[in-house]
Parts: structure tokens; C-alpha cells; sequence
């Protein structure tokens, strides 16, 4: 059976590169009908983070990466926590003692640093010389006799090559004379990295290896410890480093952020899982959008690719435009008013525009803020955007572009066409609608529903009887300045569309404050 394994250390919210690595395990895990096993690796405590945990897991499960055995589920090769398996791994290191497969090292920190100053003056590797690992079996019981502290060291090979089959760059080889004499148990009892990882896949029984390209020089002091304890090997596959659009190291400056802080921005999980799987994985051919669970029937070692990965945010802002507008209307509302509630995102929350979307969300009908979202669905490519997209349709008067109002309300055809258009509005209020039209844009927050007379249809045949009837050159240039009086700015939805689901009664107020700001300019 494939049992693979995401492993992590609790030292902080984890960013792309190793959200990565979930997410391929996961898939293989998927593709294959096997196990997906979530360990933490917590043998490192100076660097455990508080709360790093919880952001593990929480970030799995925001990504929809569910986990069959591991903290919460459990399951028949537990602990799941490395800092609970320490009689184990001691247990391992007193096999590899009596193998002769690793060695107790008495050298101190200061010893161990004049080492290395004369390697660096002398120009050699910095590397453990190995002094420790020809004592005397004499020497070493006297040592601890007297209680000096000591690490046990693993026993690396002096000559030849370490090779090892990897999924993704096929035959590697190292020059084993070249590889330092890596600590497994430290002075204080702790297993390092390098001891528990590869313990733990035994006894976890790991079948598939898969992670990040900067720990394959570490595999082969991995394959001498599988080895020397007659271990099977497990299949090794290092998915390619990656790095920013310019070819640089992946930064923040790329956009490389925590998992959890692409949900506080805006981003839809599906984008994230589609964004981060395609940086150096493809399914072939051309095809780039794909579902979690389409990605499990695609996902192969074979189509991880050795060459760098690139972080692109631009492209993962296309995604996620292209995952919100593939929202039905309900899902839409839910999901964004889900985003409102829930984000700790501060530079939206202490948006203007936020503010007046926030209390829309909750006064406002639900049927009018659906249209006013699926208005904007096309061109909003972040959750966090719609606050300030769709604000106009809820302000009692949006704040106007100085820009727009000095280039459209200066036209000397202008105020003739807030005229025409404001005689043509004051029509579509009939008698009948006079009691609900005439509410204003308060009331209107809490009344049942929002009801108007307009049509889409109307709308534009509002535009285009005022452009014939002012002798415009063309429809664009009525369209324009009622925009900006509408919506207080030059871009946005349909011209047609919103107005539509604005009603008569805010066209109307808007279209008198719009003709006010112009005859206070003449």
C-alpha cells in the first residue's frame, strides 16, 4: 500500500514550498488509495513556535488536504508527535551502537570550533574529523565514567559513492568522504532531524518519500542509516526548488506568505491548491485549471519536474478570479460574507469601504447584495476586493473621483443629459410603486426586499434616446458621465446593469446631487 507522509515542524505557519509538500503526498496518497499521515516533528524544542500546531492543521483543512492518520484521527502507528517517540529512537541508536554503525562523540563546543577554524585558515571541508570515532573502547568507558557529555554519531562511509534512485532526478550519486559524520542523538537526549525522520518511516512504514529538493544532500546519510539497520528503502522523489518570477530565492517580496494569510487576503482555497500543485508538477499538456479532485485521478511522481518551480502571484490572481466567478450566486454571497466575518486581514478591515460593506452584509436584503456581488463577480479577482467594488450600491452618497468629475461634468452637453435622464427615471415611478420608491436608501436597509420598476432594457434605452436626443457622436460619451454620477467612478459593471438593480429612486438622487455639482461649477 502507498503510505506516504507530511511532516512538519511546529516552528511556524508553514508558507508555499511546504504546503507543497502536503499537497503531493496528499494527491499520492489520493491517486493511489492509500494513507496520507500527518507527523509533527517537534525534536527541535528551542524552535518550537507557540500555536504552530493548530496553524498546521488549520491550514489542512482550510485546503480541504484531510489526513488519515495523525494528530486528531489517530491510527495504528502513533504517536504522531516525534517528542512522544523518544524511548524509540534512543532504542534505534543503541542497535546502531552495537552495529558499530555510529559512535558516542566526546568533543566539546569549543574543540569542535577550533576544528573548524583550521579547515576554514587550511581550506579543507568543514566537517567532524572523526577523532572521536577511533577511542578505544577503554577511552570511551573512561570518558563516561567521568561524566563528560557526548553525542552519538552515525558512521559514515570514508570512500566511494553513496548512490540512491530518485522518482524525480533518476540516479544520484555522492562522494561518501565528502558527507560529515551526522549527529542522530544530542548530548541532552534529543533525536536530531535526521535519526527520527528516518525511524519513523520505518515504523510508520512510509512507502513514497516526497519532499522539497533542499533535503536531498541530506538522503545520503538517510540511505546509510536505512542500511545499516537492514531497512528497506523507501521510494525517494525531491520536487524541484522554487523560486520568483526573476529567478531569484522565493520571498515575501514574491508574494511567499503563510498558508492562512492567502485565506485572510481573499484567496479561495481552490485557487491555492490548483496555484501551488502546478509549481513543478504538470499533468500534461496545456491544461492549467483543475479541481482537488480531478488533480487526485491526474497525479503522478512522473510529472514532477526536476527544473525549478516559479511563483508567479500574478498567475495565482488569475486563478482565484477564475475560481470566484465560478461561484454560484449563492455561494457567492455565502462565501464572501463568510470572508467578512471571519478575516483578520487589517488592511480590509480598516478599509472605509469595508465599514459600509460590512453593515450592507447585515442590514441590507439578501437578494439585492447578491446581485450587487455577481455585478462585480467578473472583474474582482480577490474576495477582500469586494467591499470596495460593491460599496456604491450601498452608500446613501458614493464619494466621486475628482479626476471623473472634472473631465465628464465640465462637458457643456452634461447638465442637459442629467436633465433628459432625470425626466425619463421620475417616469418609472408609478403610482403604484410610489409607497416603496420613495423610501430612502435607510429604510431601504431594512425592508423586506428591494423592488424597482427598471429593466436592464430600460436602462439602455434610457442612454440611447439621450444620446439621439442630445445629437452625441456616440452612445459612450452619455455613458460615461452617468456612470461617474451613479457609482462615482469610471469603471465598474454594466452601465446598464447596475442602474438596473439601483432603482429609480437612487438614480434619481444621485442624478440631482450630480447636476447640483455641475451648476455650482458654472
Amino acid at each position: 500500500m502507498v503510505r506516504v507522509r507530511y511532516a512538519p515542524s511546529p516552528t511556524g505557519s508553514p508558507h508555499v514550498g511546504n504546503i507543497r509538500t502536503a499537497l503531493y503526498n496528499y494527491l499520492m496518497a489520493r491517486r493511489y488509495k492509500g494513507k496520507f499521515i500527518l507527523r509533527i516533528e517537534d525534536t527541535d524544542q528551542t524552535r518550537k513556535v507557540e500555536g504552530a500546531v493548530e496553524e498546521i492543521l488549520e491550514s489542512l483543512r482550510w485546503l480541504k488536504l484531510d489526513w488519515d492518520e495523525g494528530p486528531e484521527k489517530g491510527g495504528e502507528y502513533g504517536p504522531y508527535f516525534q517528542s512522544q517517540r523518544l524511548e524509540l529512537y534512543h532504542k534505534v541508536c543503541q542497535e546502531l551502537l552495537r552495529r558499530g554503525a555510529a559512535y558516542k562523540c566526546f568533543c566539546t563546543p569549543e574543540e569542535l570550533e577550533k576544528m573548524r577554524e583550521y579547515q576554514r585558515i587550511n581550506k579543507l571541508p568543514t566537517m567532524y574529523d572523526r577523532r572521536c570515532r577511533w577511542k578505544k573502547q577503554s577511552e570511551i568507558e573512561k570518558l563516561e565514567q567521568s561524566g563528560m557529555p557526548y553525542v552519538i554519531r552515525l558512521a559514515m562511509p570514508t570512500e566511494g559513492t553513496i548512490a540512491f534512485e530518485d522518482a524525480v532526478r533518476g540516479l544520484v550519486e555522492y562522494e561518501a568522504s565528502l558527507i560529515d559524520d551526522q549527529i542522530l542523538l544530542k548530548s541532552d537526549g534529543w533525536p536530531t532531524y535526521h535519526l527520527a525522520n528516518v525511524v519513523d518511516d520505518h515504523y510508520q512504514k512510509i512507502s513514497h518519500v516526497i519532499r522539497g529538493d533542499e533535503w536531498i544532500s541530506s538522503t545520503p546519510k538517510h540511505v546509510v542509516l536505512y542500511r545499516a539497520m537492514d531497512w528497506e528503502l523507501p521510494v525517494f522523489a525531491h520536487a524541484p526548488i522554487i523560486k520568483g518570477p526573476d529567478g531569484a530565492k522565493l520571498s515575501k517580496r514574491h508574494g511567499d506568505v503563510a498558508c492562512l494569510e492567502f485565506r485572510e487576503k481573499g484567496y479561495l482555497p481552490q485557487a491555492v491548491v490548483n496555484f501551488i500543485a502546478l509549481i513543478g508538477w504538470s499533468p500534461g499538456g496545456e491544461r492549467e485549471l483543475m479541481t482537488l479532485r480531478e488533480m487526485e485521478e491526474l497525479f503522478s511522481l512522473e510529472g514532477i519536474q526536476p527544473s525549478p518551480g516559479i511563483f508567479d502571484i500574478t498567475k495565482l490572481q488569475w486563478m482565484n478570479g477564475h475560481y470566484i466567478r465560478q461561484l454560484s450566486p449563492q455561494e457567492l454571497y455565502r462565501t464572501v460574507k463568510e470572508y467578512d466575518a471571519t478575516t483578520k486581514n487589517q488592511e480590509y478591515l480598516s478599509s472605509p469601504k469595508r465599514k459600509i460593506f460590512h453593515e450592507a452584509l447585515e442590514k441590507f436584503p439578501e437578494e439585492y447584495v447578491t446581485k450587487a456581488l455577481v455585478l462585480e463577480q467578473e472583474r474582482v479577482k480577490l474576495l477582500s476586493e469586494f467591499a470596495s467594488a460593491c460599496a456604491f450600491f450601498f452608500e446613501e452618497e458614493p464619494e466621486l473621483d475628482p479626476a471623473a468629475v472634472e473631465k465628464w461634468f465640465s462637458q457643456e452637453y452634461v447638465l442637459k443629459l442629467f436633465d433628459f435622464l432625470i425626466a425619463y427615471f421620475e417616469k418609472k415611478i408609478t403610482r403604484e410603486e410610489t409607497t416603496q420608491a420613495d423610501k430612502t436608501l435607510t429604510e431601504l436597509k431594512t425592508s423586506s426586499e428591494v423592488k424597482t420598476s427598471l429593466t436592464v432594457e430600460d436602462c439602455e434605452k434610457a442612454i440611447t434616446e439621450a444620446t439621439e436626443k442630445l445629437g452625441l457622436e456616440k452612445r459612450s460619451l452619455a455613458i460615461h458621465p452617468t456612470r461617474v454620477a451613479l457609482t462615482g467612478r469610471t469603471y465598474g459593471p454594466g452601465l446598464f446593469e447596475l442602474m438596473a438593480l439601483l432603482g429609480p429612486t437612487r438614480i434619481l438622487e444621485r442624478l440631482h446631487r450630480a447636476k447640483e455639482i455641475v451648476l455650482s461649477k458654472q
